[in-house]
């Protein structure tokens, strides 16, 4: 199994968890397990009474996608070299949309998987290598515009991969020392130039200008990403299990109910005041009896009861591509697996939340790309909710400067243990990071060794 967990703060307000997930060999199917942890300290006041698990669940967004292909270097830049004479006007239009989506999307991986592997200890020929193909790459996206320039998908994929370009780029180029950033810099620079002439409302600018830069960026990532998009329908899931555990919590509380009802008939006979007051008893308890049996059985049984169960499609909904089962609970410290045991405190509140994948790797190479190897496993958690009940974000402190006392206000921060383990067959996979949060929202995200 080749995977790669990455853990981040999405924002003030969002924790990110990205998973890209490729089995080993080539198998008509396989699976995946997620388990992810949030420890909450005492004081955050988080539990099972002020936390409900649809609150959970309307928190944390899911969404699994078809997995970017892996270009590499000289394969990419050959591949898009020879698009437009594979892909010329009297070709489908569905299979030339798709692969030119694909392409885009492709590009994007791979600068972003280039510029992760560079640093100052790399050698100069790695970085001069990477800019020349992008120098081709671009202009291949050029020429493809310039041919089709009455496509409005071209045109925005040529915007795109510009923009993309000097982002990733630019994030190089903060990175590596002054030895290597001179021609970083001229290839920023031409992107930059060209974009002014061709795409001038993709540029920086004043403030108004920069928040339309950054909403465009968002629409054109979401536009060329949706070729790689699964459709989801939710259900709740094992109706059946549960159905089963009601009944025979009901059948419980009823044998407790007729065998009174008996003791008392045998005992004071028919139509009798003591056999009524049996009969009442019976059936006051009757559904009390019947709940806690219930809530028992639950419990005992919750590894093989999930919340929900998810049929992912693709875009036709038409043929299921995969499918995945979910669950969250609150449980206790003894409960914690062996592997989650390291710094929480006993004290901590902790959701563990459970999802099962199966993918048909068959089905999407054989109704929609043979190049696909792997998917990509996306959840997003809003702590909104969480944190709007925190202490208010400043208080007062003082010290000592000079002659007198000198006012502080300072935020009171919370630290939530979070932990995602991803396992399948006999390998797995786990990041335990450190999330500190305020009433603001999220402060930093540091990820332990």
């Amino acid at each position: 199994m080749q995977n790669r967990i990455n853990v981040r703060a999405h924002n003030k307000k969002a924790l990110e968890i990205k998973l890209e997930y490729v089995p080993e060999g080539a198998p008509d199917r396989s699976d995946y397990n997620i388990d992810f942890f949030l420890f909450f300290p005492q004081d955050m006041e988080i539990d099972h009474t002020t936390y409900e698990k649809k609150h959970f669940y309307q928190d944390l967004s899911r969404n699994i996608r078809l997995k970017t292909p892996d270009f590499y270097l000289n394969n990419y830049y050959k591949r898009l070299k020879n698009f437009d004479e594979t892909c010329d006007r009297k070709e489908n239009k569905h299979t030339c949309e798709y692969m030119y989506k694909k392409f885009v999307c492709g590009y994007r991986a791979m600068l972003r998987n280039h510029t992760a592997g560079l640093n100052n200890d790399s050698k100069k020929e790695e970085i001069e290598l990477l800019l020349e193909h992008v120098r081709k790459t671009r202009n291949i996206f050029r020429k493809i515009k310039n041919m089709y320039a009455d496509n409005e998908m071209v045109v925005m994929g040529d915007e795109f991969t510009s923009v993309v370009t000097n982002i990733y780029l630019v994030r190089l180029y903060d990175r590596l020392s002054a030895t290597f950033k001179d021609d970083i810099l001229e290839t920023i620079k031409y992107e930059l130039k060209y974009r002014k002439e061709f795409y001038p409302h993709a540029t920086a600018g004043d403030d108004e200008q920069n928040e339309k830069l950054l909403k465009r960026y968002y629409q054109l990532k979401e536009y060329f990403y949706s070729v790689l998009h699964l459709k989801a329908k939710r259900k709740k899931a094992d109706r059946t299990t549960n159905n089963i555990l009601y009944a025979v919590a009901a059948g419980i509380s009823m044998i407790f109910a007729t065998v009174l009802a008996f003791w008392a008939q045998q005992r004071y006979g028919n139509f009798t005041v003591p056999f009524f007051v049996a009969l009442v008893i019976g059936y006051m308890f009757k559904d009390r009896i019947k709940e806690g049996f219930r809530d028992s059985l639950k419990r005992r049984f919750n590894s093989l009861i999930y919340d929900f169960e998810t049929l992912i499609y693709e875009s036709t909904k038409k043929h299921a591509m995969g499918k995945t089962y979910e669950k969250a609970i609150f449980i206790a410290p003894e409960d914690l697996p062996e592997y989650a045991r390291n710094g929480y405190d006993d004290n901590d509140r902790i959701i563990r939340f459970t999802k099962k994948v199966r993918i048909y790797h068959k089905k999407i190479n054989t109704l929609m790309d043979n190049e696909i190897n792997g998917v990509t496993d996306l959840m997003m958690f809003k702590l909104n909710r969480i944190i709007s009940g925190l202490e208010e974000p400043l208080s007062l402190v003082y010290s000592v400067s000079g002659e007198g006392p000198e006012k502080k206000f300072v935020e009171k921060v919370y630290d939530m243990n979070v932990i995602v383990r991803i396992s399948a067959k006999d390998k797995t996979e786990m990041t335990h990071g450190i999330l500190t949060v305020s009433a603001r929202g999220i402060k930093r995200f540091r990820i332990i060794e």
